[in-house]
């Protein structure tokens, strides 16, 4: 007789990464919360999506707490970053608002290039030990390069913020559960043929990421 829990069914398989994608996003807002430490915890969040997706053994609180201390200072570091450029976009479109409008698509365009920055950003700290520079400098490359995916990546996350706010009724939960890890683990699968070929050419004697 088959065991009713076989893992090896893709179906099981779904409703574990579901329950993981849960899991994870509830620790995150919860590592979230001193606002200062957003970036690391974001970043460790990258950390572990990126070990379930490749199925490395570990459990969901130690890998997250062994990426979130690895990461404290460059994830707050970027963290800050980060809250700073959203800030002045968020005063900029104020100021569209009341004085041009036709500014605020400029401003949009510019918030998209922020969001493609951010996913590369938290990935490559994820996933490689450099200075933050280096690695913001990696990140705007990688974007481009890898274009269609940073399109695909930007279009899902941000249809699904925009969505959720939208329909805030019923979207607040579904953010509440999955706004972080659910975007997160659609760009981590869409960057496994960049990962790839990082990792090549560093076998190959290559620079790291």
């Amino acid at each position: 007789m088959r065991r009713i829990f076989d893992m090896e069914n893709p179906f099981w398989q779904g409703l574990s990464v579901i329950a993981d994608m849960m899991f994870l996003n509830l620790v995150t807002l919860l590592c979230c919360v001193p606002i200062v430490t957003a970036g690391a915890a974001l970043t460790a969040m990258n950390d572990v999506v990126i070990r379930i997706i490749r199925q490395e053994e570990g459990g969901i609180l130690k890998s997250y707490g062994r990426a979130f201390r690895a990461n404290l200072k460059n994830g707050i570091l970027f963290g800050l970053i980060l809250l700073a450029a959203m800030g002045l976009l968020y005063v900029d479109y104020l100021c569209a608002l009341a004085y041009a409008e036709m500014f605020r698509y400029g401003i949009a365009a510019l918030a998209v290039l922020l969001l493609a920055l951010t996913v590369y950003t938290l990935a490559l700290l994820a996933r490689y030990d450099n200075p933050l520079g280096k690695t913001l400098k990696n990140a705007a490359v990688l974007a481009v390069a890898y274009f269609p995916q940073t399109l695909g990546m930007v279009c899902f996350t941000g249809a699904f913020w925009l969505l959720c706010i939208h329909f805030w009724r019923y979207g607040t939960p579904v953010l509440f559960l999955f706004g972080f890890s659910l975007p997160c683990y659609i760009c981590v699968l869409l960057m496994q043929k960049m990962f790839r070929q990082l990792e090549e050419e560093k076998d190959d004697g290559g620079k790291d990421a």
